[in-house]
């Protein structure tokens, strides 16, 4: 697995196939918990405004470094 670099705050979308919740589709994007330079490590599931899923907002998620694409902007 590749490393890269990620920030708290940024708001990264998911790759296509990689969305969390394929039954909340709204939800296509990820926010790291913390910045890390990790291939696998905790992210919010959030839509491109940064709101948290409402299913998953009481704790982080693990995804893989591969399955985040480009940034979609700041909160």
């Amino acid at each position: 697995m590749s490393k890269r670099h990620f920030s708290y705050g940024v708001i990264y979308h998911a790759k296509r196939g990689k969305v969390y919740d394929d039954t909340k589709p709204r939800y296509n994007c990820y926010m790291p918990a913390d910045d890390t330079t990790y291939s696998l490590f905790d992210c919010w599931v959030v839509d491109k405004f940064g709101n948290v899923h409402p299913g998953y907002r009481n704790s982080p998620v693990p995804v893989n470094a591969s399955d985040i694409g480009e940034e979609v902007g700041c909160v």
